[in-house]
């Protein structure tokens, strides 16, 4: 079985449950969104959405690579499943129960005193999500990739039937029935309306998801679920760090940025921005989707190292092909948000190359997952956040969300060196840096081509982009024979030979 094909294959049908949703809520939700709201209430939809993204890492607590890892090779595979998904059920359940006692607190620590209800909306968004993770976590195990591919479809589908109803349809409905419980409960919340959408559409995905196991046993196995948190800790510490490397610039740009600059306006644009940048961040994801499974999977067999060896340089290929079709036709994927965030394009290019570093780094930073040596996850990701927040404390009020985009890229290179060097001493693969180098570099060469062949019209820069980006692609293809690679059946005899 040829392995190369066997994971681009898994990473494509993910990436329809990657993809498809992430260009319906990019094409679909941003579009409206950056047009719908002002830029400051698009600032607060970018703030409050990276508190999300750090409490589903606290709330998910490592158990997700703690399944993989329990399930390799493991004959008691569901007991391994139950046990994680009662515990992230139990933990969620206290979660929500604490933030509906102390949201007004909550709300006034960060700064949302007057609309306390987003924190009990976004709390039990996470909370569903949480437990929905652990059950998208057995799918990929199982590898039912259509499965899991066409509920987060249905995710996204739903997400925007609900924006849709509350923000357009409902308001004309009430105006023509004058509905007093609508009046009373949902009328002009704004913002508030894409909160509660969010907290319906995952909990039909829930609904659907826990809809697999019914029948099931469920059970909870203390030696299990204590071994399962030794492993997982570790990696909730280093998520934590990780995340805070993601998103700590969208927290503190509120709180550092003078008055006078108006920080929810700033934030509004780094957010718009951002998303034209998070193209990159669906490839890398879909990939995660896939190749988790697959590495440990793989881990045991004479050729894992040399596989691993190739899929980063494979990787990278495309990553840095992403790289140039977005930032060398920004002028096409810039019209996803309004012309009045187009102020904060300059970032893309830097958030682009910022992803790129973490779809490497889950390439390196494999080896401590698979070898059992967590911790070193914790003290780099430290590094990096520890990092990240002190550049961000000094450079954010003189540079706003400049600063942002450079310090993410300056973070998470630190993070790649170290991830490598400690990898090499404890896992040593063969990774071909020289190669590497040479397509990362070429693909910088073109895009900075790019820029000194750029004019004033737009279908102009677009075509340029593109042909760049075919000389890329023809140039890698050459030197790699990827296409025969990814379609070739079966493997040959020596698997070194796929070493160029």
């Amino acid at each position: 079985m040829n392995q190369y094909r066997k994971l681009g294959g898994q990473a494509i049908i993910y990436g329809l449950g990657n993809i498809v949703p992430r260009v319906l809520n990019y094409a679909v939700l941003t579009f409206y969104y950056t047009r719908r709201f002002s830029v400051e209430e698009y600032g607060v939809i970018t703030e409050l959405y990276a508190y999300v993204a750090v409490l589903m890492v606290l709330l998910t607590y490592g158990m997700e690579t703690g399944l993989f890892k329990f399930s390799a090779g493991e004959s008691r595979k569901n007991l391994v499943y139950t046990t994680s998904l009662i515990s992230v059920i139990a933990t969620s359940f206290i979660f929500v129960i604490v933030i509906q006692l102390f949201r007004n607190g909550i709300a006034n620590w960060i700064g949302y005193g007057g609309n306390p209800e987003y924190i009990f909306y976004l709390g039990l968004t996470v909370a569903l999500d949480a437990i929905g993770a652990i059950v998208f976590a057995k799918l990929r195990i199982e590898n039912k990739v259509k499965k899991f591919a066409m509920l987060k479809i249905v995710n996204v589908l739903v997400t925007v039937f609900f924006v849709f109803l509350f923000l357009e349809i409902m308001p004309k409905i009430s105006a023509l029935t004058e509905q007093v419980w609508y009046v009373t409960y949902l009328k002009n919340i704004e913002v508030g309306y894409v909160f509660i959408a969010n907290v319906l559409a995952s909990l039909i995905i829930l609904i659907l998801l826990l809809w697999d196991i019914k029948g099931g046993k469920l059970q909870v196995n203390s030696a299990m679920l204590k071994s399962l948190l030794l492993y997982s800790l570790p990696l909730l510490i280093s998520g934590l760090a990780g995340i805070f490397n993601e998103t700590i610039d969208r927290i503190l740009m509120r709180r550092l940025l003078p008055d006078e600059l108006n920080p929810l306006y700033e934030l509004g644009i780094y957010g718009a921005n951002y998303r034209i940048a998070v193209l990159m961040t669906i490839f890398v994801q879909m990939f995660r989707y896939a190749a988790e499974p697959f590495f440990f999977n793989l881990y045991k067999s004479k050729d894992a190292k040399v596989i691993y060896a190739n899929v980063l340089k494979y990787f990278v290929i495309f990553l840095m092909s992403v790289f140039l079709g977005v930032s060398l036709c920004i002028d096409f994927f810039k019209y996803f948000i309004d012309k009045s965030y187009y102020e904060g394009l300059g970032i893309v290019p830097v958030v682009l190359l910022a992803n790129v570093l973490v779809g490497i780094l889950f390439n390196v930073n494999m080896w401590y997952k698979l070898t059992g040596k967590t911790m070193y996850g914790v003290y780099i990701t430290g590094i990096g956040a520890f990092l990240t927040i002190v550049l961000n404390i000094l450079f954010i009020p003189l540079y706003s969300y400049y600063a942002c985009a450079w310090i993410h890229l300056g973070s998470n290179l630190i993070m790649v060196i170290l991830t490598y060097y400690f990898g090499q001493r404890f896992f040593k693969i063969e990774y071909d840096i020289r190669k590497v180098a040479i397509y990362f570099s070429l693909a910088l060469g073109l895009f900075f081509l790019g820029l000194v062949l750029r004019t004033e019209k737009e279908i102009v820069n677009i075509g340029t982009g593109l042909i760049l980006l075919l000389i890329y692609l023809f140039y890698c293809n050459r030197k790699e024979n990827l296409i025969q690679i990814f379609l070739r059946k079966n493997e040959s005899k020596d698997s070194k030979s796929f070493q160029a």
